[in-house]
């Protein structure tokens, strides 16, 4: 409810004559007013976090390289299966941006036993739906179905992947589709502030590519998107994930069916960029713009890194949650932005932090001031207990609710077996929450929220925006 007062039309009042009608009026006012007193009572203090137990896997790997992690998850007869495939943006030529999406969206568009209409109708047929789709470092293929059609589910996704059809005339639509997407990226303060500041931070490789151009969309070839297909998808790249209530030994034999004669493909390519932070500010002009957008941030941790869960932990305290520092800063208290957050960005052995924004223009520069106190406040006073704890208690709520879906328990073990980590990680991650203390915290802000390495991107009216970002400039 947007405004607490409640009107009541004086015509209303008059007309209400029926008894019935008046005793149902006056419960829908008490109801109203116990709504009013509820939300000013404090709810109860949370006990202590009770222990979280990720469910037991098994994986193995057949002899052309790929992996399989099979999880009996769940009392709801479904099952969620997952196809990652190491290609992403991370393997494309500068000259073919987006190519793996285009990919990604052809391979579910038909194969050469099935058309696209044919493929989602036996998807629906078992009760589910299948996605897919292509990130930095892999594409997704995948859905879920009820159980009953696990090991049909498997045939159609193998099918999916292994013999696309890569028909023209539904390049075609594709390639009009994301040229639609690009023209209305390229207009959102947001996407613009995104394209730079990854442009800043990660220059010179995949990663600082965000967006495609219009003559790259418009340069694909067929032969290019199979090029790409044959070049990055192969046994030995692809990790399945099948999750839920399923029969071990029909989906066992089944993917030893479909999936063992495939060819084993190239090897996944890492490549972590080196990255040389220095301290910019970079502004962006959008004429007349009655809010400025902010990116701030600086390189930070991965997590294998050693600091990594207390990184977070140190994240989630000063802007990235709804009970943050900053959020309490410019948004209660000064009112200058509806929905500020700061992110931990990673890949493979990189990643960065950052504070995004969107600002009324004219408090641009006092935005950035305040987020820049709360970052030195934080290094010179470290959380109370309580502070702490309630985050903690927050991160853990989180993680738990994350891991209480299938595709959750998929997204974990994927994040896991990525960023190359043990089991441990998983298994420990609630007790090396609970571990972090106020002088980690502190020791976080200090160690990595350096203002020299510290990168700026604002899009918004300059005319009045400059002066405001004179004492933020190099």
């Amino acid at each position: 409810m947007q405004n607490s007062k409640f009107k009541i039309k004086n015509s209303g009042m008059k007309s209400v004559k029926n008894p019935l009608r008046l005793g149902v009026f006056a419960l829908i006012l008490l109801s109203f007013a116990l709504n009013l007193f509820a939300q000013k009572e404090t709810p109860p203090a949370g006990g202590p976090a009770k222990p979280f137990v990720f469910p037991a896997v098994e994986t193995y790997t057949l002899k052309n390289g790929m992996r399989v992690s099979l999880v009996q998850y769940g009392s709801v007869p479904k099952v969620q299966i997952v196809a990652n495939i190491r290609a992403g943006s991370l393997d494309e030529k500068p000259s073919e941006r987006w190519i793996s999406s285009m990919v990604a969206s052809l391979i579910k568009e038909g194969t050469t036993t099935r058309t696209s209409e044919q493929i989602a109708r036996e998807t629906a047929e078992m009760g589910g739906s299948l996605f897919t789709g292509a990130q930095t470092d892999k594409t997704v293929v995948g859905g879920e179905v009820l159980s009953e059609f696990d090991t049909r589910f498997l045939g159609l996704i193998a099918d999916v992947i292994r013999n696309p059809k890569f028909a023209p005339d539904e390049m075609e639509t594709l390639r009009a589709n994301s040229l639609r997407e690009l023209a209305v990226a390229k207009i959102r303060p947001g996407t613009i502030a995104l394209e730079k500041f990854r442009q800043l931070t990660y220059p010179n490789h995949p990663y600082g590519d965000v967006f495609a151009t219009e003559e790259i969309i418009k340069g694909y070839t067929l032969d290019g998107v199979k090029a790409y297909y044959n070049d990055n998808y192969g046994a030995q790249r692809t990790h399945l994930y099948v999750v839920g209530q399923f029969d071990g030994a029909k989906v066992k034999a089944a993917i030893e069916k479909l999936f063992g004669d495939w060819k084993k493909g190239t090897e996944a390519r890492r490549n972590v960029p080196q990255i040389n932070p220095k301290r910019s500010l970079t502004v962006i002009d959008r004429p007349g713009a009655p809010q400025s957008t902010i990116f701030l941030g600086m390189p930070a941790v991965a997590p294998s890194d050693a600091d990594f869960i207390k990184f977070t932990v140190m994240n989630a305290i000063l802007g990235g949650s709804f009970g943050s520092r900053i959020t309490s800063n410019i948004r209660e208290n000064k009112g200058y932005t509806y929905s500020p957050s700061s992110t931990v960005f990673n890949r493979y052995k990189t990643g960065y932090w950052y504070e995004t924004a969107d600002v009324t223009t004219k408090f641009t520069g006092a935005s950035i001031k305040e987020i820049l106190y709360e970052i030195d406040r934080l290094k010179k006073e470290p959380p109370t207990d309580a502070e702490l704890q309630g985050i903690k208690n927050y991160m853990i709520g989180i993680y738990v609710l994350q891991n209480s879906t299938r595709a959750g328990v998929i997204n974990q073990l994927e994040s896991m077996n990525y960023n190359e980590l043990d089991k441990g990680y998983i298994d420990n991650y609630i007790r090396n929450v609970n571990a972090v203390t106020p002088a980690d915290i502190q020791e976080m802000a200090r160690k990595y929220l350096s203002e020299d390495k510290m990168t700026i991107v604002v899009v918004g009216d300059k005319s009045v925006i400059t002066d405001q970002l004179k004492p933020y400039q190099n």
